[in-house]
């Protein structure tokens, strides 16, 4: 009996000490920082998700990638600074937003350029913080830890922009994984989505990487445009610009999809329908992934219509219900998700999104 107490307490001691090994805290100098490998998307925080989403999103922490953009050089946040005049912005393909430093942040700002200057807007910047809202409801992000990142956003594979032209153009095309195009006019602050087969997007890459080594293509010509192009191959980033004007044929054919990807940037939605902030669209998208149950980045945008309902059921009226007669601007969203099609009714801002059959 002597000898099964001992035992016993010498297994109390061995399991105590333990546990007391696996409860004390790891050294300073043992927490590693954000990684710098490319993180899965579930990881990332799409802006244009918190935008849509601001309440559900208050008092969580996200991880979100976006590009510097200073004093919100190209208004893309549509909002005034939450906190002072010097707050700064950062813009995914999805939409911008400010963010404002917390204890600790001081070291990043310093390495930041200045704020004030659209030639350092392609900086991409990999934060983590709480988001946070103004009395208005203006969501930001108060930012705890963050760093420079040399690769694209999670999830997008190609990124262009294209420059020059008689009108002095300046504009920013994004692709991602699941074929969600975006363009982002920095002159005219336009913002279109379409729809990308992923199957071509991997072409494009593919027709691209002999020209990679070279740097640039082409040589510049008056009023032409220059594309420059970088793309994500796992964990390598590889740029090269491309001169339109002298191109060999080898040359114009890899740059052809990018132009035609441009080009349907442009015509998104159809000549002469306003264009709409990312809110009625990403609401949508983040709408149906909830009630899916799966996440937002394998729901493809089709199409976008802006739209005047006759009446507030959005034109999804249901029996019983009564609605005020008067006229309410939104947008028709057509989603696929798993080989099927959904269409979403939203109101202007975003705020309601309806589907007139349950997903």
């Amino acid at each position: 009996m002597r000898i099964l107490s001992a035992l016993l307490v010498v297994l109390f001691f061995l399991v105590g000490c333990r546990a007391m090994e696996t409860l004390s805290p790891l050294p300073t100098e043992a927490i590693s920082p954000l990684p710098t490998e490319r993180p899965s998307a579930p990881e990332v925080t799409p802006i244009g998700e918190i935008l849509a989403n601001p309440a559900r999103y208050e008092g969580r922490e996200v991880i979100v990638e976006g590009y510097y953009r200073g004093w919100d050089i190209f208004g893309e946040t549509g909002a005034a600074p939450p906190k002072t005049r010097s707050d700064i912005a950062i813009a995914d393909p999805t939409g911008g937003i400010y963010i404002v430093p917390a204890e600790g942040f001081g070291k990043l700002q310093e390495m930041l350029p200045p704020p004030a200057e659209a030639t350092n807007a392609d900086v991409l910047l990999r934060l983590r913080g709480r988001v946070e809202r103004t009395a208005e409801g203006q969501p930001y992000i108060l930012v705890s830890e963050g760093e420079i990142v040399s690769r694209l956003p999670s999830d997008i594979v190609l990124r262009a922009r294209r420059t020059g032209g008689i009108a002095g153009f300046d504009q920013e095309l994004t692709v991602s994984r699941d074929g969600t195009g975006r363009l982002f006019d920095r002159r005219s602050r336009q913002r279109a989505l379409f729809p990308v087969n992923p199957t071509d997007v991997q072409k494009a890459v593919e027709a691209l990487r002999p020209f990679m080594e070279q740097g640039k293509v082409g040589k510049p010509v008056p009023d032409g445009f220059a594309y420059t192009i970088t793309v994500q191959d796992g964990e390598k980033v590889q740029s090269v610009t491309f001169y339109e004007g002298q191109l060999s044929d080898e040359a114009a054919r890899a740059l052809q999809p990018i132009q035609e990807w441009f080009g349907r940037g442009q015509v998104q939605p159809p000549a002469g329908t306003p264009r709409p902030a990312f809110g009625p669209v990403e609401a949508a998208r983040s709408a149906l992934a909830g009630k899916l149950g799966i996440p937002a980045l394998e729901i493809t945008v089709i199409s976008y219509e802006a739209v005047d309902w006759p009446d507030t059921s959005l034109g999804c009226p249901q029996p019983g219900m009564m609605y005020a007669q008067v006229i309410t601007p939104g947008y028709r969203v057509v989603l696929e998700a798993k080989g099927q099609r959904y269409e979403a009714h939203t109101d202007l801002a975003g705020g309601r999104v309806i589907f007139c059959s349950a997903p």
